[in-house]
């Protein structure tokens, strides 16, 4: 048995460049705030974990799991309860080891995202060389408490990632996933910019009627030394219930360096957290670009661009 939890605070100025001071954005908030329990007896695990950052509680993970040995290499596992769905590898990472305080925009949304209840199972080289990863989800056992989406209807989504070169700690990684959604009340991809409290929403889809979503991920992670590389390509198209599918494609890369010599810790297929080798700290220097478009060519259109240093 063990308490986990985190707690990650935000303080943003952010000037509109507008003649309304209104747009701008001043202030602080408690991004995250998160506690809960895991643990694991013999081959079943648990956990539970709640956020009450917004004010109300919201559930994140609330599960039980089984796991084993297929043969001497392989292992398998299967997930009941509310957990992640395996699809994006931006969306999958813990915030606790993500190089920014937030994901790329197209992360963790309607577009991508991240928890349903249902059952998932895997399989996996012993030393994650290889794993494969599917869910059959339908819906969050509450709602995500501030976000702008929900879950429609049933999920089925699945992810695949291998290493084709490893020697030591460097590594290249790639992976894929492919999503599907049926239908619900409503739909929209709305994200935030730098802050909850930014009016100003850079694309969006606007509300609509489901039909049926599909989405596919590509991605690729690289770690050298105290170097890292990551990157990420979605292509999201909704059927909607009435009027022209709309498509959302997507994409992120990121680079980093650690000054004071750490590495970037590769565990399971997505990064974990690391030591300092400095009294003083682990200090990184990085950067990201990604461009979010929505449905170009259409009266929906919209395009957004954004550099992180």
């Amino acid at each position: 048995f063990q308490p986990i939890g985190r707690v990650m605070w935000d303080a943003v100025d952010a000037d509109a460049d507008t003649d309304d001071s209104a747009d701008d954005v001043k202030g602080t908030e408690l991004r995250r705030a998160r506690l809960g329990f895991e643990g694991k007896i013999y081959d079943m695990g648990y956990k539970f974990e709640a956020d009450f950052a917004g004010g109300d509680a919201s559930i994140k993970d609330a599960y039980v799991s089984y796991g084993n040995k297929l043969t001497d290499d392989v292992k398998y596992g299967v997930k009941l309860g509310q957990s992640h769905i395996p699809f994006g590898l931006n969306t999958k990472i813990s915030s606790k080891y993500m190089t920014f305080m937030d994901r790329p925009m197209f992360a963790d949304s309607s577009v991508s995202p991240a928890r349903a209840s249902g059952a998932v199972v895997s399989i996996n080289d012993s030393d994650y060389k290889w794993a494969l990863s599917a869910g059959l989800q339908n819906g969050e056992f509450d709602e995500n408490g501030g976000d702008t989406y929900e879950i429609n209807g049933s999920t089925f989504a699945v992810r695949g990632s291998f290493l084709p070169y490893q020697e030591g700690k460097n590594l290249v990684q790639i992976g894929a996933g492919y999503l599907t959604q049926g239908g619900g009340d409503s739909f929209e991809f709305k994200p935030d910019l730098v802050s909850h409290d930014d009016i100003f929403k850079p694309v969006s889809t606007g509300g609509i009627d489901l039909d049926q979503a599909d989405a596919f991920t590509v991605d690729a992670m690289a770690i050298f030394g105290s170097f890292h590389a990551m990157a990420e390509y979605l292509d999201h198209t909704a059927d909607v219930q009435t009027g022209s599918d709309i498509d959302t494609t997507a994409y992120a890369v990121e680079a980093g360096y650690f000054l004071t010599g750490e590495q970037l810790k590769w565990k399971k297929g997505y990064t974990s957290g690391i030591t300092p080798k400095s009294s003083y700290g682990a200090w990184q220097v990085a950067a990201r670009f990604e461009s979010t478009e929505i449905d170009p060519g259409s009266s929906l259109e919209s395009e957004f661009d954004q550099f992180t240093l």
